[in-house]
């Protein structure tokens, strides 16, 4: 399976599927992580992407895109939806990983219309939580993480040292987080998704096998 996971910041991946695309890399499976910014102050800038690079190769993920947009300035016309096509189609996109609409944060929305435009053509489309995630996430899909798996995913976060005043990438939060929906998901730990689009191909099971 070939995965694209798609966060408006560094961290915004490994904060909402930290544990899957560890999973998925477990599985031998090909992951790219696009990025659409590079964080915040430009003095802090070429830190946040060396961070978001250290956290990939903590997930064992193969590949990081950068598109540079300006931290808080995402769009999510035209233009940025061809940019995330090229990788989406480069990569031969079987699942997408991206940003629930419903966030406080406009960079997070913005992400989430281009990239639903941008996957259009791709089979398997899930939106993640973040921290500005509105109270309406309601998931349908649950990703169950082994104990060890959870451990990478936080060791994954705690690569953005810049971040690291930010209470809710704390581990303790993190946990937190993974308990509560694992126990929606009849699991120890958990990361839960909205379905944008699944399709099943019955002769292959669940999904798309390719």
């Amino acid at each position: 399976m070939n995965v694209i996971a798609i966060g408006a910041h560094p961290d915004d991946i490994e904060i909402g599927v930290g544990g899957a695309i560890a999973l998925h890399r477990s599985q031998g499976h090909t992951v790219r992580f696009l990025i659409l910014t590079r964080g915040g102050e430009l003095s802090d800038r070429s830190r946040r992407e060396e961070e978001a690079t250290d956290a990939a190769g903590s997930l064992d993920v193969d590949d990081v895109r950068f598109l540079g947009y300006e931290d808080t300035e995402v769009p999510s016309g035209g233009e940025i939806v061809k940019r995330i096509d090229e990788h989406v189609r480069d990569i031969g996109a079987d699942r997408a990983y991206i940003h629930a609409e419903d966030d406080t944060h406009q960079d997070h929305r913005n992400a989430a219309v281009a990239s639903i435009a941008a996957t259009r053509n791709v089979d398997q489309v899930l939106a993640f939580e973040s921290p500005s995630t509105r109270s309406s996430f309601s998931p349908q899909f649950y990703t169950r993480l082994p104990y060890d798996i959870l451990d990478q995913k936080i060791e994954a976060i705690r690569a953005h040292e810049s971040q690291r005043t930010k209470k809710y990438l704390e581990a303790e939060a993190m946990k937190g987080l993974a308990r509560f929906r694992g126990r929606q998901a009849n699991s120890q730990y958990a990361e839960a998704l909205q379905l944008i689009r699944i399709t099943e191909c019955l002769e292959d099971g669940f999904g798309v096998s390719r």
